[in-house]
Formats: C-alpha cells, sequence, structure tokens
C-alpha cells in the first residue's frame, strides 16, 4: 500500500500539517454525531455540527470588522478536526473510505457588520484540502450568527459520500 488511501492516511496527512484529529465528539444534545443514508453503491453522512473545542474546553471568540482573522481561522480549523473525526467514526476509522466531501457549512459567531466570513472558513477548508488533497473542493456556506453554544467562535457541519458499506449498528439510525 502506498500510503494514500490507508485507514490512517488522511490522519497522517493532518499531522504531516500539523494539526491532529480529537476524540470523536460527544453530542450536548439531542442529535446524534453523524447521521448515513444508504445510496445505490455509496452511502451520505451527514455529520453534526461540531463547535470549535480544544480538548472539549471551547474556543471562545468574535469576529470583528478590522480584526486579524487567524484566530478565527484557527477556531474554525478546530471545529473542521472535530467534524473529520465525527466523519471517522462514521467510517468505522476509516477516512480513506470518503469519496467526496459535498458539503462544508461554517457557522462563525461575528458581529452583525462582519463581512470576511469567506476569508474565515478558510481555515476550515485547509484542514479538508491537507486531509483529502486529491478530492475537488466542497460546495460551502459561510454564516454569520450572534451565537454559538458555549460561546464558541465557530460550527462547522460536514456532508460526505462514502463507498457503500453497511450502517454501523445503531449509528445514526432513524427512531422508530
Amino acid at each position: 500500500m502506498d500510503g494514500l488511501n490507508g485507514p490512517d492516511a488522511a490522519a497522517s496527512r493532518l499531522a504531516a500539517a500539523g494539526w491532529r484529529l480529537p476524540a470523536p465528539p460527544v453530542p450536548r444534545g439531542a442529535y446524534a454525531p453523524y447521521h448515513l443514508a444508504s445510496l445505490h453503491g455509496a452511502t451520505l453522512v451527514c455529520v453534526s455540527g461540531q463547535a470549535s473545542r480544544r480538548d472539549g474546553m471551547p474556543i471562545v471568540g468574535v469576529c470583528r470588522p478590522g480584526a486579524d482573522l487567524a484566530m478565527a481561522r484557527a477556531a474554525c480549523a478546530q471545529a473542521a478536526l472535530s467534524a473529520l473525526s465525527a466523519l471517522r467514526l462514521a467510517c468505522a476509522g476509516d477516512l480513506g473510505r470518503i469519496r467526496a466531501v459535498l458539503q462544508l457549512r461554517g457557522y462563525l459567531r461575528s458581529e452583525a457588520d462582519f463581512e470576511e466570513h469567506s476569508a474565515v472558513l478558510d481555515g476550515a477548508s485547509q484542514v479538508l484540502e491537507a486531509a483529502f488533497p486529491h478530492m475537488p473542493r466542497p460546495a460551502r456556506s459561510a454564516i454569520g450568527v450572534t451565537s454559538l453554544p458555549g460561546r464558541c467562535w465557530a460550527e462547522i457541519e460536514i456532508s460526505a459520500l462514502l463507498e457503500d458499506c453497511t450502517l454501523p449498528r445503531g449509528a445514526g439510525a432513524a427512531k422508530e
């Protein structure tokens, strides 16, 4: 194996770029960390919003006009790493099963007159590009909000397409 597509290849590329995946997220409400839907020949996974937290502690901040964006981008990168951790959980530990990242949504805690949402969300996009350099960029939305759980700076959602698989028992399954 060339190391480009193994179970830990994406995590290795992230580590080489200076990032590490945190432990899989624990839901902080009535939702699943991801949802899987079987499609013909593939599985759609939608990762629930993952807030900017490091080791469980909120990365707190607000995007303000004229402020340096580096810390806000770093908060987005950390939230994206948490989203990838949930995605890895959905893939039974193998991010190499990802065939496409379809959509990236970022919610940024910001003041009403802040206008650089897209530039801040680039922090999350850089994480995806490091993990999956061979994939096209996903559709993306950057949304400013007045508050997020724990006063976190950012929250990231990812939708991805996996190679066809059997859904993990009880994972993301609808209640009957």
